[in-house]
């Protein structure tokens, strides 16, 4: 048996192990799983499961243990590692109320090479509420068709609560908030014509708790920005959606009403870029930071307790690569929109307004669209009055051409104008030098 001092002595000797120490510097760096260790070298005479052991003891002495159901016995828990605290940092300064793409969102808003984004993100919730939907008829939902069944409803109430969510972020996150959030999504959908939801199967040491608790400890993360500073606002708005994507805080649609929620807190925490970017999966192209099994690899670490708790850093981290992956294609379209706008002032005579610009950016994009006022308006959050003079105004210009569509106006390129702008979209793609992904549809 080892003296004291001989125990101590080998105990700094295992720790200061080249292979040791190279294991520790790959757990701060990054997502490190169990089966990553069959890349590494181990220190001789250990076994996988005694450096996992071991490794997991140390990094839980450094950790930031999250606040859940007081009546559940495991702890959870995550590690601040060097690649978590600088992707934390760096989506909060770009997504502030101040940074330039902020600014660049607020002047060019209404275009629809920036409302894709919304829309998306939509996408991305009725699939993850296993919903079957039609990419089309989403943006045509979007730009003002009628809805003519349940999905179609839901979607047009999720656009309606969206375009409310600025206003929404003035009051107090409560139950009463949240529930209010899921009553007016549900307003005329029959549910019962909508799939149940079937999250994924958690660690048993997860029972879902009852929705009074969730809801509470909802409301409890979404009121405390700033007490740890090592759990910021970016990694509380991502553990809210956890709750919404893996538990029923509300009876249904629990991911979409998660999603307006997110919206609202990002406006509030002055984090109103967050509230344009898709959560998780890229529902669009199907891209993503990691593959398919390297995600299942994450779930299976987060989710189940190896005898420490939940370690959620890997869930942390990989939702934090996402968004700022999603950040990243936010910029690059933002970029292209305003080398387009700089060809449009330089081929159009007349004074066009920055709203007036997101319409002829709209038709570069789809050069025989219908244009409604409405959505204009919901877009720019400007008076209906506003929204159909910026219509009129390129009408007398000879840019666009009205209908009528029952008893409404409806707007289309005026047919001299669809070369022109097509000509218009080439040049500015190749003044933007931008991938075909992000090319106008």
């Amino acid at each position: 048996m080892l003296s004291r001092d001989d125990f101590v002595e080998a105990t700094v000797e295992f720790m200061s192990h080249p292979c040791f120490l190279q294991l520790r510097s790959a757990a701060d760096v990054g997502i490190l799983l169990f089966e990553d260790l069959d890349h590494f070298d181990l220190p001789e005479g250990y076994s996988k499961d005694d450096i996992w052991r071991i490794l997991t003891a140390i990094r839980k002495q450094a950790a930031v243990f999250i606040p859940e159901d007081p009546e559940r016995k495991a702890d959870m828990w995550m590690i601040t590692t060097s690649a978590l605290s600088f992707d934390s940092e760096m989506m909060e300064v770009r997504m502030k109320g101040n940074s330039s793409l902020a600014r660049s969102l607020r002047e060019i808003q209404g275009s629809a090479f920036i409302t894709r984004f919304i829309e998306q993100t939509l996408i991305g919730g009725l699939i993850a509420e296993d919903i079957a939907v039609d990419e089309e008829r989403v943006h045509e939902l979007y730009v003002g068709e009628p809805p003519v069944s349940s999905v179609d409803r839901l979607v047009a109430n999720y656009f309606s609560l969206s375009s409310r969510c600025d206003l929404l972020a003035h009051r107090e996150i409560t139950h009463g908030m949240i529930e209010n959030l899921y009553y007016e999504l549900i307003e005329g959908v029959d549910l019962s014509t909508l799939p149940e939801r079937h999250p994924v199967p958690l660690d048993p040491h997860l029972p879902p708790p009852e929705s009074q608790v969730l809801m509470d400890l909802v409301c409890q993360r979404a009121r405390s920005a700033d007490d740890d500073m090592r759990f910021g606002p970016v990694l509380r708005i991502v553990n809210i959606m956890w709750f919404f994507r893996y538990f029923n805080v509300v009876p249904h649609l629990n991911v979409l009403v998660g999603l307006l929620l997110r919206n609202i807190i990002a406006i509030k925490w002055d984090l109103p870029v967050m509230a344009w970017l898709p959560d998780g999966l890229d529902a669009h192209d199907g891209e993503d930071v990691v593959d398919a099994s390297r995600q299942e690899a994450v779930f299976a670490h987060w989710s189940t307790d190896f005898g420490f708790g939940f370690d959620f850093t890997p869930y942390f981290e990989l939702n934090l690569k996402r968004y700022l992956f999603q950040l990243e294609k936010l910029n690059v379209s933002l970029s292209y929109l305003e080398r387009l706008n700089e060809q449009i002032e330089r081929i159009f005579e007349s004074d066009i307004n920055h709203r007036q610009m997101s319409i002829l950016s709209s038709l570069i994009r789809e050069p025989g669209a219908v244009m409604r006022i409405a959505p204009h308006q919901r877009a720019f959050r400007i008076a209906y009055g506003t929204a159909r003079a910026d219509f009129l105004s390129l009408e007398r210009e000879g840019y666009l051409v009205r209908e009528q569509e029952g008893r409404a106006f409806v707007f289309r390129a005026h047919p001299d104008l669809r070369d022109k702008i097509e000509q218009l979209g080439e040049a500015a793609i190749d003044s933007a030098e931008l991938p075909g992904a992000l090319a106008p549809a």
